[in-house]
C-alpha cells in the first residue's frame, strides 16, 4: 500500500509541474533542482526536455540518485542556503518540499534568494499545504528506496508544510514585481487517495483519484506549487480563464473623448502641434 499511495503521490507531482512548467522553453534550457530529500527523482525535468542538475548536501542521496538516473542528470553536493554556483547560471531553477517559511530559525528565505539568484528566467516551489483537508499527508514522509540512502528521508521540519498565503507573501517580499503563478492538486482528504486496495471503499477512491489529481488555480489541494517568472510567459489554459475573468470583472475606464466632451476629430485638431497640417 505504501509503495501505491507514494506512486500516487509522484503522479500528483507530476500533475502539478506538467501544468507549471507549460509556459516555459525547454529544448537546450538548463534547470537546476535545489534537494533530493523529497524523493521527487530530476528525471522528470530531463523527460520534460531541460537539460537538468540537481543538488544536494548528503553524498548518500546523491548516490542513491545517481543509480537511478544514470548520467542524464548530473548531480553535485552543495547546500541550498549557498548554491556553488554564479549569478544566472541556469534558466530555471526548482525547490521541492523545503518547508519555506519566514520564521525565526528557518533558512526558507535564505534558500529562495539563492534559487533566485542562479536562475536566469523563473523558479518553482513546491510545498505540502497545511491548510488543505488533508493537511502534510503521512504518505509524504517517503525517500529514496536505496537502503544506503536512510539520511534522505524528509525531517519533520521539511515535511511540516506551509501556509499559502505565508508563502505567497515572502516570494512577493524577496522579488517584488515578478510574475506568480499557482496551482494546487489532491484538494480532499488523504482517506479519499488510492492505496491499491481492494472493496467497494478502494472503487471510491480510484473514482476520486481525477478530482484529486486535477491542478486548480486555487490553494486548496494538500500539495501547492509557485511559479515566479522574471517576464510574461504564454498562458496555459487556467492562465486563459483567470485573464478573462479579470477583463470582465475589470471596471469600464471613460475614454478620453467622453472626459473631454469632445470628438475624436476635435481632440486630434487640438492636440495637434502648430505648424503641422
Amino acid at each position: 500500500m505504501a509503495e501505491y499511495r507514494r506512486r500516487f503521490l509522484s503522479e500528483a507531482r507530476q500533475k502539478v509541474l506538467h501544468q507549471l512548467i507549460s509556459g516555459w522553453k525547454r529544448r537546450g534550457s538548463s534547470l537546476l533542482q535545489v534537494g533530493l530529500n523529497a524523493g521527487f527523482s530530476p528525471e522528470f525535468f530531463w523527460e520534460a526536455g531541460f537539460d537538468v542538475t540537481a543538488v544536494d548536501r548528503s553524498p548518500a542521496c546523491l548516490v542513491a540518485a545517481r543509480e537511478q538516473t544514470g548520467p542524464r542528470v548530473e548531480y553535485l553536493c552543495g547546500s541550498a542556503e549557498a548554491l556553488p554556483f554564479d549569478d544566472g547560471f541556469f534558466d530555471y531553477a526548482v525547490l521541492v518540499h523545503h518547508g519555506l517559511t519566514s520564521a525565526p530559525g528557518n533558512a526558507g528565505e535564505t534558500m529562495l534568494r539563492e534559487a533566485l539568484r542562479v536562475a536566469a528566467r523563473g523558479i518553482i516551489i513546491m510545498e505540502w499545504n497545511r491548510f488543505s483537508l488533508a493537511g502534510v499527508p503521512k504518505s509524504a514522509r517517503e525517500h529514496w528506496e536505496a537502503p544506503e540512502a536512510a539520511e534522505c528521508a524528509v525531517c519533520d521540519e521539511d515535511a511540516g508544510g506551509v501556509k499559502p498565503w505565508e508563502l505567497f507573501a515572502m516570494v512577493r517580499r524577496v522579488c517584488p514585481g515578478r510574475r506568480v503563478s499557482l496551482v494546487s492538486a489532491l484538494p480532499l482528504w488523504e482517506g479519499t487517495w488510492p492505496d491499491g486496495s481492494s472493496g467497494a471503499l478502494a472503487s471510491l477512491r480510484r473514482a476520486a483519484a481525477p478530482l484529486n489529481l486535477w491542478p486548480l488555480p486555487l490553494p486548496f489541494g494538500a500539495l501547492v506549487g509557485m511559479r515566479v517568472d522574471w517576464a510574461p510567459v504564454p498562458l496555459t489554459p487556467i492562465g486563459m480563464l483567470k485573464s478573462a475573468a479579470a477583463s470582465l470583472c475589470a471596471p469600464a475606464e471613460p475614454s478620453r473623448e467622453r472626459v473631454m466632451g469632445l470628438c475624436p476629430c476635435r481632440t486630434e485638431e487640438k492636440t495637434r502641434p502648430k505648424g503641422r497640417r
